[in-house]
């Protein structure tokens, strides 16, 4: 019998619906977030980095799984059969757990239900090996082009995060068809060359691009109070933790409302239920309080309607809901 990998949020969350994850209505301004990028000859340009990692992973799972997880990333790049791979556990990890925001192109693996043979896993392609290939070179291209047009590696990684969600909002289109039961396409790969997408797609589109940049980023998932689930991002910048909906951006086109959230502005923000927070779509639950989102160093833009960003100058300016005031935040 064989599978082909599908995204899931989490084990908690498969009877909640995703209907609600194209978020709130567009603000009254038709404006889009203006950005400035930096200029310069002596930058030759971001390529692909085959092994990114959170550090929730870091965290959660020991140094045999990230060195699977690394050799299927080669695999799958080079179009190989198999890789690395202890034992069933460590594979299912790396296929269903770690891929879903650190590997895009695990979009097109199949494999059986006995896997793992003499310390190798078996991976099998869901479509013809040269068309894989292509995909694979297709996909590569597409990650380096996104990252050279919107940000450089001297930006911070609050730049790069704004930067990245700005980018979001301008390309990408929420696909309300893929929410349907028979939908089963779901995968960042999709978000990224077909430029739709749902928040399962979304979310770890935006993480893995983050990693990409170097910025640590994970995702994270809930439900609220009507049993919709939800996913969204879950970065690291200057040592704090923050929630950023790059999926809710779509309908934030002026605006950084869903930047830089605390737990308790998530929460607000569409009732997500924050005793369930589930972190890297890996049943990864905080019970003991070590991933708490509490800086409000955002705050003040969570109310703007019309922004521009320098990321240059770590500035963005900026109007909040009923004032003409034009004002200036420092990152």
């Amino acid at each position: 019998m064989k599978r082909i990998v599908c995204v899931l949020i989490c084990a908690l969350m498969i009877a909640g619906s995703i209907t609600s994850c194209s978020g709130t209505e567009a603000a009254s301004e038709t404006t889009s977030l203006q950005t400035t990028y930096a200029t310069g000859e002596d930058f030759t340009g971001y390529v692909l980095n085959p092994h990114v990692y959170p550090s929730l992973y870091e965290q959660n799972f020991d140094a045999g799984t990230k060195a699977s997880f690394f050799s299927f990333c080669d695999a799958l790049l080079s179009g190989a059969d198999e890789f690395d791979c202890p034992d069933e556990v460590v594979y299912y990890t790396v296929l269903e757990t770690i891929s879903h925001e650190c590997m895009p192109l695990a979009a097109f693996v199949v494999y059986d239900d006995i896997s793992v043979k003499n310390g190798k896993g078996h991976i099998g392609y869901s479509i013809p090996h040269d068309e894989y290939m292509a995909r694979a070179d297709e996909f590569r291209n597409t990650v380096t082009s996104i990252l050279n047009e919107c940000i450089r590696p001297e930006y911070s990684d609050t730049s790069k995060a704004i930067a990245l969600y700005v980018y979001f909002s301008e390309h990408y289109t929420y696909d309300d068809a893929a929410t349907s039961d028979d939908f089963t396409g779901c995968s960042a790969y999709r978000l990224l060359t077909e430029h739709t997408g749902i928040c399962q797609e979304i979310a770890p589109a935006y993480a893995y691009l983050l990693l990409q940049a170097g910025v640590d980023c994970t995702t994270c998932g809930s439900l609220n109070n009507v049993n919709d689930a939800h996913e969204w991002a879950f970065a690291t910048i200057d040592g704090e933790y923050y929630h950023i909906d790059p999926t809710w951006a779509l309908d934030d086109r002026d605006g950084l409302r869903y930047f830089g959230m605390t737990d308790d502005r998530r929460a607000e923000e569409g009732g997500w239920d924050k005793t369930v927070f589930n972190y890297g779509n890996a049943n990864i639950f905080d019970s003991r309080g070590t991933y708490k989102a509490v800086s409000t160093r955002f705050e003040p833009l969570w109310s703007a309607v019309t922004c521009e960003a320098d990321y240059d100058s770590d500035t963005v300016m900026y109007y909040s809901e009923g004032s003409d005031e034009r004002k200036t935040f420092r990152y």
